[in-house]
């Protein structure tokens, strides 16, 4: 269990979780000693201290490796938004990050996540519509059944996963649309659902 912060920890910890949500990225040592009117030396000790009572991790040797850790309550985990995804790089690659969501870690649990934004109403009856922003687990298998996001060609779509024996196909919900047969890649299951009134 996590011991508690002093007040200035507490005040750097929460400075870290802000400029992660800023910029999905956490501050350098020198940033938050800047930020403090403290010396590096200061800063780090108060890093080394957080991180000693269980509220985040420091990697050696790069300067912006702290990670805020589970432990803590409301802690958030920053998950990139993609807009199109090009065809052969890597899902997650810069080029296709259009933004970040934050989300509090109890609400996805472990495991590497990236949301999309719903076009189209071809899962109407799943209760998606245009506009929502999918959460995905990126994993590369789903069980007949599950809802998916498949990767065809650099476009990204969410549907119905359906197996047997010999085919895969993904199925709309939506009798107006047609299960879609041929090539296509799973890359990840959906996890959340989110729609901005």
């Amino acid at each position: 269990m996590s011991k508690e912060l002093t007040e200035k920890q507490q005040m750097v910890l929460q400075y870290i979780r802000e400029k992660i949500a800023e910029s999905g990225f956490p501050p350098t040592i020198r940033e938050i000693g800047d930020r403090f009117g403290i010396t590096v030396k200061g800063a780090y000790d108060h890093i080394k201290a957080i991180e000693k009572k269980g509220y985040i991790k420091t990697f050696q040797n790069k300067s912006r490796a702290i990670v805020v850790t589970d432990e803590i309550p409301d802690a958030l985990i920053s998950i990139p938004l993609l807009g199109r995804i090009a065809a052969g790089s890597p899902i997650l690659a810069e080029e296709n990050v259009t933004g970040y969501i934050n989300l509090p870690f109890e609400m996805v649990g472990n495991g590497e996540f990236f949301a999309l934004t719903v076009h189209g109403d071809s899962m109407i009856e799943a209760g998606i519509l245009d506009g929502d922003t999918a959460i995905i687990k990126s994993q590369e298998a789903a069980e007949s059944g599950e809802i998916v996001a498949a990767l065809i060609e650099d476009e990204a779509t969410l549907k119905v996963l359906d197996k047997n024996s010999n085919s895969y196909r993904l199925l709309p919900c939506n009798p107006a649309y047609a299960p879609i047969e041929g090539e296509f890649t799973i890359i990840g299951k959906l996890a959340a659902l989110f729609r901005q009134y």
